[in-house]
This record gives C-alpha cells, sequence and structure tokens, in this order.
C-alpha cells in the first residue's frame, strides 16, 4: 500500500508536490501516435510506480473542474452502446480532435470495456462470489504490443473490482498517466464505472486504490514544470 488520502482534494495537492519533489526528467520519443523525440516540449518530469488509496470520493467533481461535463458524457458512452468516435469527445475537442485518424479514434473506452462482455461477467461473479479476488476489466491487451510506438495504445491496463468489509473497493493500474490533460478524469471515470457495479450489485461503494507505472508531467502542458 502507497499513500493514504482522505479525499480527491488532498490527493491532487499532494500528488503534484510529489511530482514536483521526486520526479526525474525523461523525454520520451513518442506521445500518444505521434513523434516528439526532437521536441523540448513534450520533456517530462516523472515519478515511476506511484501507488495511493483515497478514503472518500465525495468531492470528486470538484477535482475534474470545467471537465465535469465531459466526464459525465464520457461514461454513459464507455457503459453503453456507443460506436466510434461517439459524441462526448466534442466536449473536450481541443484535446480529442488530433487523435481522430479517418474520422474515427484508434480505440475507445467502450470497445475495450465492453469487450467479450466483461463488465457483466465481473458483475455476475460479484453476485455469485463476493469475495473474489478475480473481477479484472482488461483496458490495455496483448493486441497493443505490437503497436507500441506506432499508434495509440490505452494507458489503463486494468480495473479490479474486489468485496472487501461489504463495500466495493477498485484497485485502478495504469502504465501512463499525464498529470496535467488526463490523470484527474481517469480517477472520476474509474470511480464512476465502480460506482455504475456498485448499483449493479447493491453493494456501497468502499475504496479507491491507483497504481500507476509512470505518472508524469508534460513541459509544454503547464508552466509549473521547471527543467
Amino acid at each position: 500500500m502507497g499513500r493514504i488520502f482522505k479525499d480527491c482534494h488532498e490527493a491532487i495537492n499532494e500528488i503534484e508536490r510529489d511530482i514536483m519533489e521526486m520526479g526525474i526528467k525523461v523525454h520520451p520519443h513518442t506521445m500518444q501516435n505521434k513523434n516528439v523525440k526532437d521536441n523540448d516540449d513534450f520533456s517530462t518530469i516523472e515519478v515511476q510506480n506511484y501507488t495511493f488509496t483515497i478514503l472518500d470520493m465525495k468531492d470528486k467533481d470538484g477535482m475534474v473542474g470545467d471537465c465535469l461535463e465531459w466526464c459525465r458524457a464520457e461514461i454513459i458512452e464507455r457503459i453503453n452502446c456507443v460506436g466510434n468516435p461517439g459524441e462526448a469527445w466534442k466536449l473536450r475537442k481541443e484535446v480529442w480532435e488530433e487523435f481522430l485518424v479517418n474520422g474515427v479514434f484508434e480505440y475507445t473506452y467502450f470497445d475495450r470495456l465492453n469487450r467479450e462482455d466483461q463488465i457483466n461477467y465481473v458483475i455476475e461473479e460479484l453476485k455469485n462470489n463476493p469475495d473474489s479476488r478475480q473481477c479484472i476489466i482488461h483496458v490495455h491487451g496483448s493486441c497493443d504490443l505490437k503497436a507500441m510506438g506506432e499508434r495509440r495504445v490505452p494507458c489503463s491496463m486494468y480495473y479490479q473490482l474486489m468485496i472487501r468489509r461489504g463495500a466495493l473497493d477498485i484497485i485502478y493500474n495504469m502504465r501512463s498517466s499525464d498529470f496535467d490533460t488526463h490523470f484527474r478524469n481517469d480517477i472520476w471515470l474509474a470511480n464512476a464505472l465502480r460506482n455504475y457495479i456498485a448499483g449493479k450489485i447493491s453493494v456501497p461503494v468502499g475504496l479507491f486504490h491507483m497504481n500507476i507505472g509512470s505518472l508524469h508531467r508534460y513541459k509544454n502542458y503547464t508552466n509549473k514544470v521547471v527543467f
């Protein structure tokens, strides 16, 4: 277990401080499906293997600020049957439009979360075996290994749902997270997925756990990063 935060506000403030105080400089060759090898704006400061728990998610909406409308539209599209590219992306057009390829995205969370009906399998398993350790919803897959550096692949690895102490906990594993553009939204959306599943099995929500291989800030996204 890593750091423990009482709520989202404390988590964001403390995590930002950890990145700034403990991060090391890393200049990746790619960002999403773009070659940024020679662009210093895409230098990052990074902390590795960052793990934390949030005890209370009640202040989650304030955490995402102006992205709340997009988050609410996005989770509906992730859970329901919506084609690629969907409509939610238009609420953050300045972020997502550049990643359209021939009018669609190279992957969507709807496609990944609902492949092989895995959300419903998890719901049924939690109903039948509430102490299960096997309830995992995959996002990243072996198909993405062949695409490394060539096209967009998911930053999320998987969500694990576990009922403990009479409540539904989520363990969210990511390979990579951009603190300034996506991190807060990813937390909100993972929690919303957990809330949806908790409602389906009539269990209250518990703890929010998150593990990130690379948590970073890009130089060109914020004036707070000093190199």
